[in-house]
């Protein structure tokens, strides 16, 4: 990752991650390095799991529209959708969300791309073993894990074509907990969501 990082830049990278969704990481181009592959730089998990749905998505955005006075250059021009619909007390429906919008960020292809390295079970193997709670029985599902320095944070994220999911495990207080990794902390309970909202749909 760091070797990739370095032939693409930091700087490109971080345009990239911005235009997924990442509304973090804005200290500036010049701030972060090369590790920030390697979690030199902090990611909300709401922006962390919007970025990822890009990938779910083929490599297109959707949601709804940033609002202007909240508008960055260079950064996402679509919002999560986080509200569906509002009624007030007599349960007449003031505002109903309709039809989402749709912004390509990059091609079919990389995403493809993407969600085929993030689902190679065997290629993972040798680090975590094989069929880990990064695994579904029945289908295959694109994940990846992350954890902190003094497993202070950590991290699973992951998609099908149908749902995408960001999971993250820590202490509310910043403290570290004692050798819990993404796969053993956060893993699980990606794991047992997936299962639970694919139980009943096709491959």
């Amino acid at each position: 990752a760091i070797r990739v990082m370095q032939q693409v830049g930091v700087a490109d990278a971080l345009r990239t991650a911005h235009r997924m969704g990442i509304n973090g990481l804005d200290r500036g181009l010049n701030y972060y390095g090369l590790n920030l592959v390697l979690g030199g730089g902090e990611v909300s998990l709401l922006d962390h799991t919007y970025a990822y749905s890009t990938m779910a998505n083929g490599g297109a955005m959707i949601g709804e529209p940033v609002l202007p006075a909240e508008r960055r250059t260079g950064f996402r021009n679509l919002n999560p959708v986080s509200v569906l619909q509002v009624r007030n007390t007599n349960g007449e429906i003031i505002k109903a969300y309709q039809q989402p919008e749709v912004e390509r960020i990059f091609s079919a292809e990389v995403a493809y791309i993407m969600a085929d390295i993030m689902s190679d079970d065997v290629a993972r193997a040798p680090a975590f073993g094989a069929s880990t709670e990064l695994t579904l029985p029945d289908r295959k599902v694109a994940a990846k894990t992350g954890t902190t320095n003094g497993f202070k944070d950590n991290w699973t994220m992951g998609f099908t074509p149908q749902l995408t999911v960001g999971v993250w495990v820590g202490n509310t207080d910043n403290e570290s907990m004692q050798n819990v990794t993404g796969l053993s902390g956060a893993a699980p309970i990606w794991n047992a969501l997936m299962r639970q909202y694919h139980a009943d749909l096709p491959q």
